[in-house]
């Protein structure tokens, strides 16, 4: 690397650093990390993610959050991740950049990097210690695939790929698959901007879409062969779905959110969709018609040999029943956007100085929304409500209580509060909404101020969907019960 290089990757950790340095400091419990610091304990046999087809983050889970006794040891759960990220930002500038110079992308490492930095996905992998998996699934989805891309060669017309460049894309394939499956998107990446770069043989593409399907059939039998061993079964949400169209059609919901960059939109967003919808046409009418001298015949494949590439970096989320697409599933797909809208851009922009231009304002825009995408829609509104929560637990409980009532808040709580927007259950939601969240909250605080974990454990918690649920069970409440009102709490914590 020249010098140049170790400054973009100084500047790039810098920027991380700014966009999330409350981490080495900010104490909070959000949804799923009470569940995990509760329950992965030595010896209670707990395996949360092998059902689900991810053993490695189970192993990882079972290390971390073991040798987490209390609230505060969480920051290290997501410094692990912040720290994970940081030594795979130089690996992500490198092999982004030997890509843009053999393909002719000028900009793209630097530019690139500092998007994937500004994404909701990075932001939430490093802000919720429940998803510290995603640098190493995202990272070796990426490894696996530039393996492969970079080790194709055509000799006398014959393709030709090592039996060591196989073997080391299959490997950093399943590391990817058995961390979380949605990871392995990134494998496509180079591929991507292989055939975006100039309109070319398309064989490559086609070995990389034989390799990752030979990647996914060995680590389907492997899963299997996980479950048995454990002796465990399967979550019915990961089954395969054989529903081909409303698959295809449910893809281009994540694909819009793909397109609104860094921006924020609730999923259900009526101006989300137009955006979208604006963007998306918008790219696709000016890259179709941005080379005229290449068939319109041959514009079509392209554009649909793109269009299957996406499919293919989402499939994980399309082969399964469940359809669901929070912003933790995307990180590949929103590169591989970046990747076709910043080509396009970069293709109209002829002289390299107003491309450099725009990369420095697109790039500052990125950077302030990310900052505010962590710290205002999710890292405020959710240190606050455990900040109060747990002030007002610890002053009111004492060793006669029993019996906790927990009203948890409404989903929307935040959206009306603090005014931001809620994106599925990690932007804008409230944690103690999701409802295995209040046993195991109320469980570690109790255990925390009383240092005992058999006290706590004892603890019956019955919790209600806000306040008119709360009051039309017509409850009975004693001195040796605890009423927890959250919205309660901390509309009178914020009016003070």
């Amino acid at each position: 690397m020249k010098k140049t290089d170790v400054l973009n990757i100084l500047v790039l950790i810098a920027l991380a650093s700014f966009i999330f340095y409350p981490l080495f400091y900010s104490e909070y419990l959000y949804t799923d990390e009470a569940v995990q610091l509760w329950r992965y304990k030595k010896g209670s046999g707990v395996h949360m993610s092998i059902p689900g087809g991810r053993y490695i983050t189970d192993i990882l889970s079972q290390w971390l959050f073991n040798n987490a006794y209390t609230i505060h040891d969480v920051i290290f759960i997501r410094l692990f991740s912040f720290l994970g990220w940081i030594l795979c930002i130089p690996i992500w500038y490198f092999i982004i950049k030997k890509i843009e110079s053999q393909e002719k992308l000028p900009l793209f490492a630097f530019f690139s990097i500092l998007y994937l930095i500004c994404t909701p996905a990075f932001s939430i992998s490093i802000g919720w210690a429940a998803c510290f998996e995603l640098f190493i699934a995202n990272t070796a989805g990426l490894i696996s695939g530039y393996i492969l891309y970079s080790s194709i060669r055509n000799k006398n017309g014959k393709i030709y790929i090592s039996p060591l460049a196989i073997a080391g894309t299959t490997l950093f394939g399943i590391i990817s698959l058995f961390t979380y499956q949605n990871g392995f998107g990134c494998f496509f990446l180079p591929f991507l901007l292989y055939l975006i770069s100039t309109p070319k043989n398309y064989r490559t593409i086609f070995i990389g879409v034989a390799a990752c399907l030979f990647i996914y059939v060995i680590y389907y039998f492997l899963f299997k062969l996980s479950l048995r061993i454990n002796n465990i079964g399967g979550i019915s949400r990961a089954e395969i779905s054989v529903n081909v169209f409303p698959k295809v059609r449910f893809f281009f919901r994540p694909l819009a959110t793909a397109f609104h960059f860094t921006y924020i939109f609730n999923e259900k967003s009526i101006t989300g969709f137009l955006v979208y919808v604006i963007v998306f046409f918008g790219w696709l009418i000016v890259d179709t018609y941005q080379s005229p001298g290449l068939p319109f015949k041959n514009r079509l494949k392209l554009i649909a040999l793109i269009i299957l590439l996406l499919l293919l970096i989402y499939l994980p989320s399309l082969i399964v029943k469940e359809n669901y697409f929070p912003n933790r599933t995307l990180l590949a797909l929103d590169m591989g956007v970046f990747f076709l809208v910043m080509k396009t851009i970069f293709a109209i922009i002829k002289k390299f100085k107003i491309k450099f231009i725009t990369v420095a304002v697109l790039s500052f825009f990125f950077v302030l929304n990310a900052w505010y995408n962590f710290h205002k829609q999710f890292l405020d509104p959710v240190r606050n409500e455990y900040k109060h929560v747990r002030a007002f637990i610890e002053k009111n409980y004492n060793s006669d209580i029993d019996t906790v009532y927990f009203i948890r808040p409404e989903e929307d709580f935040f959206v009306r509060k603090y005014h931001i927007a809620r994106s599925w259950d990690e932007f804008g939601a409230p944690s103690t909404f999701r409802d295995w969240v209040p046993e195991f909250f109320m469980k570690q605080v109790v255990f925390e101020k009383t240092h005992s974990r058999e006290i706590a454990e004892k603890l019956t918690i019955n919790h209600w969907l806000g306040k008119q649920d709360f009051l039309h069970s017509n409850p009975h409440v004693s001195k040796n019960i605890l009423v927890v009102d959250v919205e309660e709490i901390i509309d009178k914590k914020i009016d003070e």
